[in-house]
């Protein structure tokens, strides 16, 4: 029984990393018709372009990582190997993570009018400094993942021999996680960019519900077409707030080993993460009438 339930997890997880895969590269390619018919592409598409990309990586490095623990445990028995996943998880989590806090904080102050000198600044000059800004990104994440792969583990003398022998060619030095350490790191490359991510939303969500309140008063627009906008950029902002404080929660609960004695603990703790990404990245293309015009086209592209 728990075998089955084992592959049976493990399918519907393939399926929803397959799925979301190419529901972002689909994303990717639609933008990329986009570049391609104007010779440009606006400031947004290019931080949803970047994050859609790295969410098909992030897909992708599940799939991997996932395969080499089912198929080929005998890999990670190889330090180079092991320390080279948990980095390029950490990588792409963390890359995932800073884009998509990238996209809300420029959501926010194009939308947002609050009259403070930070807001006006930012309003004026953010679309120039979104390409610095997604560098930036991508290169807190590079050593956010060094460190993690660097300091969660600790290298130790593990005895391969099985009688006593003083040879020292009887020992080999194996990686052995540091949970404290895991944990900690963590924490600490993924908390900035949640709180940034946390407050921009909630700005964006208080004066969207602010600025509703004040065109429902007027009976006049009520059946407006702005109001019909706000609404909706409500619930997109507060559906991808809830999302992502349980992915972001989720993750900081495994990596404190919560869950190293529960039952399948590897297949959850890979299928609940993915699911929630997945969730959001199809609302994305549910919500944005610009992608669903081009899906058609962007599916022949993307073959």
């Amino acid at each position: 029984m728990e075998f089955s339930t084992r592959y049976f997890l493990l399918a519907v997880f393939y399926m929803i990393c397959l799925v979301g895969f190419t529901v972002n590269m689909i994303m990717v390619a639609a933008n990329l018709m986009k570049w391609k018919n104007l010779r440009s592409l606006p400031t947004y598409n290019k931080i949803l372009s970047s994050l859609a990309s790295s969410r098909a990586l992030d897909f992708l490095t599940f799939i991997i990582n996932n395969s080499i623990n089912v198929f080929f445990p005998w890999l990670l028995k190889n330090n180079v190997v092991m320390l080279t996943l948990n980095m390029e998880i950490m990588f792409v989590f963390c890359s995932s993570l800073w884009l998509a806090t990238l996209l809300c904080v420029f959501y926010c102050v194009k939308i947002v009018t609050y009259n403070y000198k930070l807001f006006i600044f930012l309003k004026t000059r953010i679309s120039t400094m979104v390409p610095w800004l997604i560098l930036s990104s991508l290169l807190i994440s590079l050593i956010s993942s060094l460190i993690y792969a660097w300091y969660s583990y600790d290298l130790k003398l593990q005895n391969l021999s099985n009688g006593s022998t003083g040879n020292m060619a009887g020992y080999e030095l194996v990686a052995v996680p540091n949970y404290n350490n895991k944990f900690l790191l963590f924490s600490l490359g993924s908390i900035p960019p949640f709180l940034i991510l946390c407050v921009s939303i909630s700005l964006l969500i208080h004066f969207l519900l602010i600025h509703t309140r004040r065109m429902r008063s007027n009976e006049s627009h009520t059946q407006s077409p702005n109001l019909k906008s706000h609404f909706g950029a409500l619930k997109s902002m507060s559906l991808f707030l809830v999302l992502q404080i349980m992915y972001v929660i989720f993750l900081i609960t495994y990596n404190s080993h919560t869950f190293l004695y529960v039952k399948h603990s590897a297949q959850i703790s890979s299928l609940i993460p993915c699911s929630l990404q997945l969730l959001h990245s199809l609302y994305m293309i549910s919500s944005s009438s610009e992608v669903k015009k081009m899906f058609p086209s962007a599916l022949c592209f993307s073959r």
